[in-house]
């Protein structure tokens, strides 16, 4: 454990350093670190067709004893949102920062390994400061529905027995059964079968910026996760929906969706190492302002005590 807790201050290190090249055709596993059984990270910067620092997570789901969870219905679901007086909406999730959700479950006796920001929310307008948030679209965990709006939208689902899909459908029937389905941003499907997809021109948003984004090998083995950091000049600018897909491609997905990005964008690992788990990304040079989203992801092992 004390070896993953120094490579990932190497790797914060590295995000300062010069990059080289464009996305690599294939991206190395061989060298990346292993954060738990299972679980894979590496970070890739290139400097074509823009500085970019891309943080990149491989999950073995044919790992035994890896389970998926994420978000949950909070005690004060369904009732009408206290802080929002715009429209009437209701409350589906308690806003919480990813590091304070895996720390969380972690507390409770969860050993949770790893976990990502997932899905936009409503509302978000001035301050961005609610305490809830009501999704956009269809939410399952742990075969809980926790946004009932439309199922129709590109989602990352993984079932209980570990199999998983990008799809835009999930029978009522088979909801619990269902460990996550968490939806992509804005419906955007951004890679089928390997190849790169557009969006309709109303959806289509070409401009950089800091992403979270999720993708699948073609034989549902390997769970990908990548946050590019943005908005920093001369450490990472940012990607576009088509440098998502070329990643992705390059770690081994077939099929990718974009998430929630913007300063939601944040990868949490267990290190075993401090009293806090460890965030190899940045919103910024001084690594502050993690923001409370409403749609975490995270890995945890079944029926094994938590590594101290």
């Amino acid at each position: 454990m004390e070896r993953i807790a120094l490579f990932l201050a190497a790797a914060a290190a590295m995000a300062f350093s010069a990059a080289g090249g464009k996305c690599p055709e294939k991206v190395d596993w061989r060298r990346a670190d292993d954060i738990a059984p299972g679980v894979k990270y590496i970070c890739v910067e290139v400097d074509e067709p823009r500085i970019m620092a891309n943080h990149l997570v491989r999950v073995d789901l044919r790992t035994p004893g890896l389970r998926v969870t994420g978000t949950r219905r909070p005690r004060e679901w369904g009732n009408q949102m206290p802080d929002y007086s715009a429209k009437p909406l209701k409350i589906d999730a308690k806003r919480q920062t990813t590091q304070d959700f895996l720390d969380e479950h972690r507390a409770n006796g969860t050993n949770m390994v790893f976990a990502l920001n997932t899905s936009a929310w409503i509302p978000w307008v001035r301050p961005h400061n609610h305490k809830y948030g009501s999704f956009l679209n269809f939410f399952v965990s742990e075969g809980e529905v926790v946004s009932h709006a439309t199922n129709r939208c590109p989602m990352v689902v993984v079932f209980t027995n570990n199999t998983a899909a990008i799809t835009s459908r999930i029978a009522d029937a088979d909801v619990p059964s269902v460990s996550v389905a968490h939806p992509s941003y804005d419906t955007e499907l951004i890679m089928k079968n390997g190849r790169r997809v557009r969006p309709p021109r109303k959806q289509y948003t070409p401009k950089v910026a800091p992403r979270t984004a999720m993708g699948l090998s073609a034989d549902g083995r390997w769970l990908y996760a990548l946050v590019v950091d943005g908005r920093q000049k001369g450490y990472s600018e940012g990607a576009s929906m088509g440098d998502l897909a070329r990643m992705l491609k390059a770690a081994g997905a077939a099929d990718a969706v974009n998430m929630d990005g913007g300063g939601s964008a944040t990868l949490v690992f267990w290190d075993g190492k401090n009293s806090r788990s460890s965030i190899p990304n940045r919103h910024n040079e001084k690594r502050t302002g993690y923001r409370p989203v409403a749609a975490n992801m995270g890995f945890y092992f079944e029926n094994v005590a938590k590594s101290e």
